[in-house]
């Protein structure tokens, strides 16, 4: 309960700097820490974000905005004894205490990054996936983070010594958090079979492409881990789909312009079910930067779009296929048993060769997961880290 009143939330804040004044005009407060930053907060984003206003049990906001009166204002500020900011408001009868360590990491004029920053990668500057031990992963935090952090900074790993078996992948996969589930199951076996409902199982080369690009949300991991691979050929094939699309932003801005805006038909049909999502094949955030791929020339439905954007978004395609054809933006390597293939299905294409199916088994066991899963992955870890470190002062 201590902490609950403390933050008011299940997370951990260390105290690494100390408000030394603190002031108030009735409508917003200006702190003054020990290491000379200056701090300035809202009193509606404080009175909303009240650490006591909470459930105890779920830590979720129980006051509403909507009982915020005209006449509410900051009546005065102060620093308890114990360094938390004391807030007594006007307008109801009600007193605010603020943990140091929380406002200083919600100050809104300082930058915070959780998460590295994606870098984009070719065969010039990357030679293969980064690679990670399992039994490292799972006896070492640090590792542990380096492990997830690579899918968001270059987008894939392989995680080796991984038990060569379906449980081996469901170890893994839960490791890192909830698997999504698909008309292919909440796992999926990647084979050559009798009867395939898509090319991925058949002994055919696969162009590169992300999975599922006829889904609203396509998925954002994708886990293969190899079981078996005997056979001749079917090596697996990386590219950066975020290189790729750079590359025609800065030769072909009017190509460009037309895959980040003009949307392709793709479709996933079957004799049961039949997906079919309407969307451009590059997607830009609202900075311009781009934070989705969606590439797959055996998932595409007849376009429909008018008559004169027929041929300059054939033409668009034909650059942006080109392009992921080009062996300069490839990684090729070869999974073996054991070895779990990660990454980011809205980043990074896929690939692979063609196999003779008449010389060995070839097998991967496969499922997906969604990015919100390895963020909160990350953030847990650097939750358990803070608090080691808060555990530690508080033994000291």
């Amino acid at each position: 309960m201590k902490e609950v009143i403390e933050t008011g939330d299940f997370d951990f804040y260390p105290i690494e700097n100390h408000i030394i004044d603190s002031s108030t005009d009735g409508k917003k407060v200006e702190i003054r820490w020990d290491d000379g930053h200056l701090s300035k907060f809202h009193f509606l984003w404080l009175r909303d974000n009240c650490p006591c206003c909470i459930h105890p049990d779920t830590r979720e906001p129980i006051f509403n905005v909507v009982s915020i009166t005209n006449d509410l204002l900051i009546s005065s500020v102060s620093v308890t004894q114990e360094g938390f900011l004391e807030i007594i408001w006007s307008g109801e009868s009600h007193t605010s205490y603020f943990h140091p360590g929380w406002l200083r990491a919600h100050c809104l004029d300082l930058s915070k990054k959780t998460f590295p920053d994606p870098l984009t990668w070719d065969a010039k500057t990357k030679k293969e996936p980064d690679r990670f031990n399992w039994n490292e992963i799972i006896s070492d935090p640090e590792i542990e983070r380096n492990w997830l952090c690579s899918l968001i900074e270059a987008g894939c790993c392989i995680t080796q010594n991984v038990e060569p078996s379906k449980n081996g992948l469901v170890q893994v996969a839960e490791r890192i958090g909830v698997i999504r589930e698909t008309n292919f199951g909440l796992f999926f076996d990647v084979e050559a079979k009798i009867g395939p409902d898509t090319a991925a199982y058949t002994a055919i080369e696969l162009p590169p492409h992300t999975d599922l690009p006829t889904r609203e949300y396509q998925p954002g991991l994708q886990l293969l881990h190899c079981i078996k691979n005997s056979v001749t050929g079917g090596e697996s094939i990386l590219l950066d789909g975020f290189r790729v699309a750079e590359e025609i932003r800065l030769q072909e801005p009017e190509i460009f312009e037309l895959l980040t805006s003009v949307p392709w038909d793709f479709g996933n049909r079957s004799t049961i079910t039949d997906y079919r999502w309407k969307t451009p094949m590059i997607h830009l955030d609202k900075d311009g930067k781009i934070e989705e791929v969606r590439v797959g020339n055996f998932l595409r439905v007849p376009l429909q779009v008018d008559f004169d954007l027929i041929e300059p978004m054939y033409k668009a395609y034909q650059l942006f296929e080109t392009l992921n054809q080009d062996d300069r933006f490839k990684l090729r390597f070869r999974l073996e048993p054991g070895e779990c293939l990660i990454f980011d299905n809205r980043r990074v294409l896929h690939a692979r060769d063609s196999f003779d199916s008449s010389t060995g088994e070839r097998h991967l066991y496969g499922c997906y997961i969604e990015r919100d899963e390895l963020w909160s992955s990350i953030r847990m870890i650097e939750r358990r880290n803070r608090q080691k470190i808060i555990n530690s002062s508080s033994n000291e």
